[in-house]
């Protein structure tokens, strides 16, 4: 085997496994949109009277369990009373209620975890009444972030 055929042998293996990962990304996607038609089917059954339902937030963590969190995908629910966020894989779900919120930022990073756009972070006071915050990224942050506001007013 000389050179030549060597470059060509590994520019066809490269070849297949860029192929490979490609057909297994489409197929994650594939699936993850099946999983958020699903939970946002199910969320508009259970909340019928949401004010939002995003099921596609990417959640970063909630501060007072700290920097050792799955992010995770999930649906993200804003009613008359609560925010709610149902992540999908650990089968987790999160509850603020709104009248706990102390305040909203929309930093780029959470507990040591960074991201190129605008967080939705929550700043709240837990059910022991201690300083506790939640962050996700949101497809429209200033949608959620208004409807959030106006269900607080």
């Amino acid at each position: 085997m000389d050179a030549t055929d060597s470059a060509l042998t590994a520019a066809g293996l490269v070849l297949t496994l860029l192929v490979g990962l490609g057909i297994i990304f489409g197929v994650v996607l594939v699936v993850l949109k099946r999983v958020a038609q699903r939970s946002r089917n199910a969320a508009s059954q259970q909340y019928p009277d949401a004010r939002l339902i995003d099921a596609g937030a990417l959640f970063f963590g909630q501060q007072s369990r700290g920097v050792r969190q799955l992010r995770g995908n999930g649906t993200l629910i804003v009613t008359d009373s609560d925010i709610l966020f149902q992540q999908w894989v650990l089968n987790r779900e999160f509850r603020i209620p709104l009248a706990a919120i102390q305040s909203i930022e929309n930093p780029t990073s959470f507990l040591g975890k960074w991201q190129g756009v605008p967080l939705l972070k929550i700043n709240f006071l837990n059910d022991s009444g201690q300083a506790d915050a939640i962050a996700w990224r949101v497809r429209d942050l200033s949608g959620v972030q208004r409807v959030i506001e106006e269900a607080r007013a």
